[in-house]
């Protein structure tokens, strides 16, 4: 089964579903709202595509023997899990409460992925204590990770940062009666994160340089350079690294490595592996593209090179 294509047609039904829901909500938030979810819509051309989000659920299919229904209504919470977590995201990368208006739309958010899952899970399902755990992990995951290089001192917090994302595989193993694998799947899912963050980072390096985020292929570079804290990075440093020194095939050596302890955990999740397996070859094609570009450019110089690549 592939862990896109498989899917479509119930990405289109799913997300139809939360355009609808959306377009319940008052105004002027329906509007603002299907905007929103229009930015994140996988059937849009153009749009940011968190595959992971709504399709967690049916890569559970996997291992998991649920009506299809079941299925249906994790992924459509997630997509409300997904929605409420990015404007909290908005919300803190803010300046000058310029997303303020957002904030009601964040709780209608919330109101949508609270009523499913209770449609789902009992009061007394040990669902809502790991609801709880993943928003704590969360709270802490963002409130640190500027005091923290979580990528190279505890690479799983950097996964914690979508840890409600989790609820959708938990969830999916507790309707199924499943709740033994919980541990590695959760393991499973908080490796693929980590390797989707990677990559995520290569593509955002110059605004997080800028705005100071943290960012795993920055602290990287900053690790390789002794630099401490204090220390300076610049863009032209990043450049050198990445386009002159190769580092970016360092980055995919440690992708192999991740891609090789999620193969270790034997889950049984071939479409999450399939996934992971993507992230991981489009780090390479990223290292090959480079290496490409320096032969064919060599012989302009390196000068010419740093200067005319669209990464910059």
């Amino acid at each position: 089964m592939n862990w896109l294509q498989d899917h479509k047609n119930q990405l289109h039904l799913i997300f139809a579903e939360a355009k609808e829901t959306v377009s319940r909500f008052p105004s002027p938030l329906e509007g603002l709202g299907l905007a929103y979810l229009a930015k994140f819509d996988p059937t849009h051309e153009g749009s940011s595509k968190n595959y992971i989000c709504y399709l967690l659920p049916y890569w559970m299919k996997d291992i998991c023997k649920l009506p299809v229904e079941s299925f249906n209504k994790l992924s459509l919470a997630n997509i409300f899990v997904m929605l409420y977590y990015f404007i909290q995201d908005d919300i803190m990368d803010a300046s000058k409460g310029e997303h303020a208006s957002k904030l009601p739309l964040a709780n209608l958010f919330h109101v949508q992925f609270l009523s499913i899952y209770r449609e789902l899970f009992p009061s007394n399902s040990p669902f809502w204590d790991y609801y709880e755990t993943y928003i704590l992990e969360w709270s802490k995951s963002v409130t640190n990770e500027l005091q923290s290089d979580y990528f190279h001192e505890d690479k799983y917090q950097i996964a914690k940062k979508a840890s409600p994302v989790k609820n959708a595989s938990t969830g999916a193993l507790l309707l199924a009666n499943q709740s033994h694998l919980i541990p590695t799947v959760t393991e499973a899912v908080e490796q693929t994160l980590v390797t989707l963050q990677m990559l995520d980072d290569w593509a955002d390096w110059e605004e997080d340089l800028v705005d100071g985020s943290y960012n795993c292929l920055l602290a990287s570079i900053r690790k390789q350079l002794l630099l401490s804290p204090a220390d300076i990075l610049t863009p032209d440093m990043v450049k050198q690294q990445l386009y002159v020194h190769d580092f970016f095939a360092d980055y995919g050596n440690t992708a192999d490595s991740h891609h090789e302890h999620l193969r270790s955990l034997s889950v049984g999740m071939d479409q999450l592996l399939a996934f992971h397996d993507t992230l991981v070859q489009n780090i390479h094609r990223e290292t090959y593209e480079i290496k490409e570009r320096r032969a064919t450019l060599v012989s302009g110089g390196f000068y010419y090179f740093l200067s005319n690549s669209d990464r910059f």
